[in-house]
This record gives structure tokens, C-alpha cells and sequence, in this order.
């Protein structure tokens, strides 16, 4: 038998892209190196520049130039595994030659059937929270829940000045994608409530600071509509994960009124630098957010409109009842040493359960029993379907 030591492990995909995939990817590398997993990292298209300091001191010394045997990891979307396979190809890859590994993101209860069948060309498949773990069963495809790393790097922060944030403000904080189906990620629910906080507090100090990732859909211009708003603060330039990550800190609470998250980054981030996360109470960030550590707001499960989302039909998500993320708020408003415990503990459990240490060694326990299996293809287990959410 095979020992992990002695078997390459490659994580494929996007490691320099400024974007999910590529996040994603990073948080399982930074997870592997925190139990001494030998790994390399192959981009796949080359297509991202590499301009941000930490994703080259995290990739630099483990990219490879060519794909070896042993176990590979695909970090990618099922709706690109055809292109991937194909460019894996073209690269000298053979796909036979190794045990494949692929860690999809979806956001919805039905994984896309006709992205399951391409996932079938896999020896297994990791899931990067219960949530998808089920999605993935409705489609028939079992899967191991991996999850991902939040835990960030130590290191000198920027300060509020450097965002034009207010000192003196309580600050709320939501990130969200102008080109990537933002109904999902639910803005416009965030400026509702904002909007009823400063009706029922109209002297409160408080600020809402909108991270909009600019492209075709035109952030800039989107961002104008609030830009005579001064307890409003649109930031549609690009950030690096240093400005990233300090302006996360640099914020009160980080707030997600969103209608459905595959894993919920953004809320584990924000929990992981000690800040209190209100975020709706269902998918992927019920993994490490309870009323203990943070603020989970109550939703009625509907129907997602036509065309919402991809593959929408048949499928349901989450409608936040902005009353209770108003009366959450207000809470934590009355009474900040509320809002401070549950930000202590929501640091704590979030490392113990999704920190590097926590996801590299669910990491190391399942790639040494496929080590210790030969590194062979084996089918995967029948997976358990279960009913679908009903609307209320």
C-alpha cells in the first residue's frame, strides 16, 4: 500500500483569480500546509494576473509546471469541467493516470443534473458544506464534507481612513457581485434594513459600507445612485486580500441577507477576525453560525423566480424576514457587550471548526485512507435522496 508521503497531491484550478473558485482553492492549500500535506498548486488556464502579494507567497514555491500522477484536486465548477478537462489535456495531463478529486460550488437544494453527470468522471467528489453535500445527494452524487479554511493570515491592517469610513460610526459591512446574479446575494434586502435601522435610530451613529465587485454590469455606475448618501460608503474598486481582509476588520458587523450560500465566506471570514456576523439562517453558513456566535436571521423558504438563478426550475431559497434582523440589530445597539460575546465566540468556533488546522486535518484523514487504498479508481456510494425544502 501507497502512504500519503510518498503520493504527489495537486490542487488544480484557479489559485491567482480574484474570485470564488480561486479562494476557495487557496483556503484548502493554506489548510493543507497547517498539517504538513506536501502539495502543488497547477493553474490551470494562466489566465489571472498574479499581482496580489498573498496569493504568490501562498502558491509561488508549490506551482508546478507540469501534472503529475497521485491525487489531484480540482477546484472547479461543473459547468467548466468539460473546458478544464480539455486544457488539462492539452497540458500533458493524463486523467486516467491519477485518482481525481473535484470540489463543486453551487448555491441552490438540487445540485444541476446535467452538471452531476460531469462530475461523475471523478473517483469522488468533496463538498464544501452539509448544505451542498445534500444538493449533491438530490442529484444522486455522494461526497465528503471537506469545508474550507476562513482562517486569515496574521499581519498589519489597513484603517478605516483608508476606506473613507468613519471613526466614530458602528459600521456594517456586505460584499456582493454586480455580475454574478446579485439577487442571490440579496443588496437590496441589506439597504432595506439599513434604511428601517435609521428610521427606528435616526441618531445613531451607523454607517453601511457596500464592497461591490466592479465589471460588466457596471459597478461605478450602480454605486453613483448612492453617492449622495453619506452614512453610505460604495467601494466598486478592486481589492487585494490584505485591503480585503482589513476591511472586514475595520467593520462592526458583517451583514448577508442572502436568499442562498453554497458556504458563506465572507460571514466565516468576518468571524474569524473577531467580528459579528448577522446573516440569514440557511445553506452553507448554518455550518459554523448559531444564535450562540452570531447573529442568524429567520427566513420563509419560496420558490426562486424565473431566471434568477441558473437551473432555477423546481428549486427554492430563502427569503429573510427583515423584522428579526431589525430586532437582532437593535439588540446588539442596546447592549454592545451582547453583540462583543457573541463576536468572541463566533472567533472561537469558527477556527475550531473551519480554521486551517480544523479542514487540513479532515483533509489528511480522507487523502491518507485513499493513499493507504492504492491511489485506484472506486465507485462511489450509492447516495441517500431526501424531499426538497417545502416554501412556506
Amino acid at each position: 500500500m501507497a502512504s500519503l508521503d510518498s503520493t504527489p497531491v495537486t490542487f488544480i484550478g484557479h489559485p491567482f483569480a480574484p474570485i470564488g473558485m480561486g479562494e476557495q482553492l487557496r483556503s484548502q492549500v493554506a489548510a493543507a500546509a497547517q498539517v504538513c500535506i506536501d502539495c502543488g498548486v497547477f493553474d490551470i488556464f494562466r489566465y489571472a494576473q498574479r499581482n496580489d502579494p498573498a496569493h504568490f507567497a501562498l502558491m509561488a514555491e508549490r506551482e508546478l509546471r507540469e501534472l503529475p500522477r497521485g491525487i489531484r484536486i480540482f477546484h472547479v465548477n461543473g459547468d467548466e469541467v468539460d473546458r478544464v478537462l480539455e486544457a488539462f489535456a492539452a497540458r500533458g495531463g493524463d486523467f486516467s493516470a491519477g485518482y481525481n478529486i473535484i470540489v463543486p460550488a453551487w448555491e441552490l437544494p438540487r445540485y444541476p443534473q446535467p452538471w452531476a453527470d460531469r462530475l461523475g468522471r471523478f473517483d469522488e467528489v468533496w463538498a464544501l458544506s452539509a448544505f451542498v453535500r445534500d444538493s449533491l445527494a438530490e442529484a444522486g452524487i455522494a461526497s465528503h464534507v471537506i469545508g474550507q479554511s476562513v482562517e486569515q493570515e496574521p499581519g498589519v491592517l489597513l484603517p478605516r481612513r483608508f476606506f473613507g469610513i468613519r471613526e466614530s460610526a458602528f459600521v456594517l459591512l456586505h460584499f456582493f457581485d454586480l455580475t454574478s446574479y446579485a439577487v442571490r446575494k440579496n443588496p437590496q434586502g441589506v439597504l432595506d434594513l439599513f434604511a428601517r435601522l435609521r428610521r427606528s435610530a435616526p441618531f445613531l451613529d451607523t454607517q453601511l459600507v457596500l464592497k461591490v465587485k466592479n465589471g460588466e454590469a457596471g459597478a461605478a455606475d450602480w454605486a453613483r445612485d448612492l453617492a449622495a448618501d453619506p452614512q453610505v460608503r460604495v467601494i466598486h474598486t478592486p481589492l487585494d486580500t490584505r485591503a480585503t481582509r482589513s476591511l472586514i476588520a475595520a467593520a462592526d458587523c458583517f451583514v448577508s441577507l442572502h436568499r442562498a450560500e453554497g458556504f458563506g465566506r465572507g460571514l466565516g471570514e468576518a468571524m474569524a477576525l473577531g467580528r459579528l456576523a448577522l446573516g440569514t439562517a440557511w445553506s452553507g453558513n448554518v455550518d459554523f453560525m448559531s444564535e450562540r456566535n452570531a447573529l442568524p436571521v429567520r427566513h420563509a423558504l419560496v420558490p426562486v423566480p424565473p431566471d434568477a438563478y441558473p437551473h432555477w426550475r423546481g428549486q427554492v431559497w430563502a427569503e429573510p424576514d427583515l423584522d428579526h434582523a431589525l430586532a437582532l440589530l437593535q439588540a446588539v445597539l442596546d447592549d454592545p457587550s451582547r453583540g462583543r460575546a457573541r463576536a468572541a465566540q463566533g472567533h472561537l468556533d469558527v477556527l475550531r471548526s473551519h480554521g486551517n488546522r480544523a479542514v487540513g486535518l479532515r483533509m489528511l484523514d480522507r487523502l491518507g485512507a485513499i493513499a493507504a487504498g492504492g491511489v485506484k479508481r472506486a465507485p462511489a456510494p450509492a447516495a441517500k435522496r431526501r424531499r426538497l425544502p417545502t416554501p412556506a
